[in-house]
C-alpha cells in the first residue's frame, strides 16, 4: 500500500469535508456582501454539538445507532476511493458495492427519521425518499456508462483507464450534477431546509448525536466531490505521464477545492426548488442519462 493514501485519506475523509463547508460558507458570504463566519467555524460548531449530551425523544435503538451506522458507511466509502494513486480498502472495490455504501448514508437518516414521532421529521423523511428515489437511478446509468466505457468496476481503478469520449465526457457532467443533488446543496437541500420544516429529517436530533449526523453527511458530500475530482484530474495527468502519488494527491485536493466552491458560487445564485420541482427535474436528467447509455453502447 502506498504510504501517501495511508497519510491523506484519514486528512480528506476527517479534515476535509469540515474546512471545505467552512471556506464555503465564507465564499457564499462573500458573493452575498456579509462578513461570514470564520472558516474554522463548521470545526466549532461539531466541537460544541458533539460536547452536548442528546435528547432522546423515542428509546427505539435505530434512533441511537443511526449516526454511528452512517459515519461508519459514509468513512467506508471513501477507503474505496483512490488518494494519490492508490486506495485504503485492499478489498471491496466494487463500484456497486460503492454505490450502496454511500446510499446507505441516506437510507439510514430516513429509519432514523420514521423512528420518532415528529410531523417535519415525517415530511422531510419522505422528501429524500423522493429525492432518493429520482436521482439514484441517474447514478446507476452513469455509473453503467464508465464501467462499459473504462472497461473496469474497480472504483479505485476506474481513474486510471479513463479514455475521452464523447458518452463519458457527457457521464462526467451527469456526475456532477449527481453528486450536487446527493450533496444536498442548493436548491436541492429539499429534506432539510431549515426555515421551512426545521431540519426536517434532523429536527429530533440534538447534541453529540446530531453532530455526528451532521459530520456524516459532509463526509458524505466530500466523497462524492473526491470520486469526481479523481475522475477528472487522474487521467489528465496519467496522459501527462505523471504518476506521481503525491503530485496525484495535491491534483485531487485542488479539483476538489474548486469543484466545491464551484458548487458553493451555485448554490448562492439559486433558491430552494419544490420538491415536486426536483423531482421532475432529476426525471429529466434520468431521461438524458439514458440518451448517453445508447451513446455509449453505439461506440460513441
Amino acid at each position: 500500500m502506498d504510504y501517501v493514501s495511508l497519510i491523506a485519506a484519514p486528512i480528506v475523509i476527517f479534515l476535509l469535508p469540515p474546512l471545505l463547508d467552512g471556506i464555503g460558507r465564507k465564499i457564499k458570504a462573500r458573493i452575498q456582501y456579509r462578513r461570514g463566519p470564520p472558516i474554522m467555524q463548521t470545526f466549532y460548531d461539531l466541537e460544541k454539538l458533539l460536547k452536548l449530551p442528546s435528547v432522546l425523544p423515542t428509546d427505539s435503538p435505530i434512533f441511537r445507532l443511526a449516526p454511528y451506522i452512517a459515519l461508519a458507511f459514509a468513512i467506508t466509502g471513501g477507503l474505496m476511493l483512490p488518494f494519490g494513486s492508490e486506495p485504503v480498502l485492499a478489498f471491496g472495490k466494487s463500484l456497486i458495492v460503492f454505490f450502496y455504501v454511500m446510499a446507505m448514508v441516506s437510507v439510514v437518516m430516513i429509519l432514523a427519521t420514521f423512528s420518532v414521532q415528529n410531523a417535519f421529521s415525517h415530511i422531510g423523511g419522505h422528501r429524500e425518499v423522493m429525492l432518493i428515489l429520482s436521482i439514484e437511478p441517474v447514478l446507476a446509468v452513469v455509473f453503467g456508462v464508465l464501467a462499459f466505457k473504462l472497461g473496469t468496476l474497480n472504483v479505485a481503478k476506474m481513474p486510471f483507464s479513463a479514455s475521452l469520449s464523447l458518452s463519458v465526457v457527457l457521464a462526467y457532467i451527469l456526475l456532477a450534477y449527481a453528486v450536487y443533488v446527493e450533496g444536498g446543496f442548493v436548491p436541492f437541500d429539499i429534506a432539510e431546509a431549515e426555515t421551512e420544516i426545521i431540519g426536517g429529517p434532523l429536527t429530533e436530533y440534538s447534541g453529540r448525536l446530531l453532530g455526528i449526523f451532521k459530520y456524516s453527511l459532509l463526509i458524505k458530500r466530500i466523497v462524492l466531490l473526491w470520486l469526481l475530482s479523481s475522475l477528472v484530474t487522474i487521467p489528465a495527468l496519467d496522459f501527462l505521464g505523471i504518476t506521481s502519488s503525491i503530485v496525484l494527491f495535491i491534483a485531487q485536493l485542488v479539483m476538489a477545492f474548486l469543484l466545491y466552491s464551484l458548487a458553493v458560487v451555485l448554490e448562492a445564485a439559486n433558491a430552494r426548488l419544490r420538491i415536486d420541482q426536483a423531482v421532475s427535474l432529476n426525471k429529466k436528467v434520468f431521461l438524458l442519462s439514458l440518451v448517453v447509455l445508447l451513446i455509449a453502447l453505439v461506440g460513441w
